[in-house]
């Protein structure tokens, strides 16, 4: 390849980079998993997800629900790392 030609997805990566979008792009892409990852009936009951540096910030309007998901928030924050590739959550704040 010549100095001028690369592949797309490098230039889209090196834009995300540039213009700091990775962090969007990623909750979106998490919101959009979401029910994949935790199933149709945590996805009903869930009412926010904020991606902000690393840390989700969830909202459930079912407190035993929001109950259980705090004692498995470590297993939740594994299964959105694998789900997306890479990682993306290293704390989850539960509301």
């Amino acid at each position: 390849m010549d100095k001028k030609e690369s592949k797309i997805a490098d230039v889209i990566q090196a834009m995300y980079k540039k213009y700091r979008l990775n962090q969007k792009i990623n909750e979106v892409k998490l919101v959009e998993a979401w029910e994949k990852i935790t199933g149709a009936l945590v996805a009903n009951h869930t009412s926010e997800i904020k991606l902000v540096n690393k840390t989700l910030y969830v909202t459930f309007d079912n407190a035993p629900l929001k109950n259980e998901m705090f004692y498995r928030r470590f297993m939740l924050i594994d299964a959105i790392n694998t789900e997306m590739g890479e990682v993306v959550v290293e704390k989850i704040f539960i509301k």
